[in-house]
């Protein structure tokens, strides 16, 4: 289940469909944006699904992974799904990288879910851009250290 249609959800469809997903659901609350993605990611081989948010919330025990490729969370909004049925079955990843601990990985984190963090996008990212500018291996670690503030 991939929520939002934006620029980010398309990068993340791609990567679905390269990585052979078997099923993608998309959730946005523009359905006109939701279609579009859709569009593409059947035009790339997708298997895709529009729902609306209402019907979202009553499918997520069917999807093992949730992504929030949304700006929502990065104000401290409330998560924009139900979480009652997000569980240790689930794996759900926020975008969102400020803050960390965004309502919905909150909430998720409580029901048992493997969670990825926002972060995680932002330092690969990082990481691809120094081996690029560098052409040598990124100090991944230091890196992450210096992104969490020496956690």
């Amino acid at each position: 289940m991939l929520l939002g249609a934006g620029g980010a959800a398309r990068a993340i469809v791609t990567a679905m469909v390269k990585e052979k997903a078997s099923k993608i659901t998309i959730v946005n609350r523009t359905m006109e944006n939701a279609n579009k993605l859709a569009e593409f990611t059947k035009k790339i081989g997708g298997n895709v699904d529009i729902v609306s948010l209402q019907e979202a919330n009553e499918l997520i025990s069917d999807h093992k992974f949730i992504i929030n490729s949304t700006s929502i969370g990065m104000k401290n909004e409330p998560s924009p799904i139900l979480t009652e049925n997000i569980d240790e079955n689930s794996i759900v990843y926020d975008i969102v990288y400020q803050p960390i601990n965004t309502d919905l990985i909150k909430k998720s984190k409580e029901n048992g879910a493997t969670i990825i963090y926002g972060y995680e996008m932002l330092l690969s990212q990082a990481a691809c851009s120094f081996e690029i500018w560098h052409k040598t291996e990124a100090p991944y670690d230091v890196m992450k250290k210096a992104l969490l503030g020496g956690v």
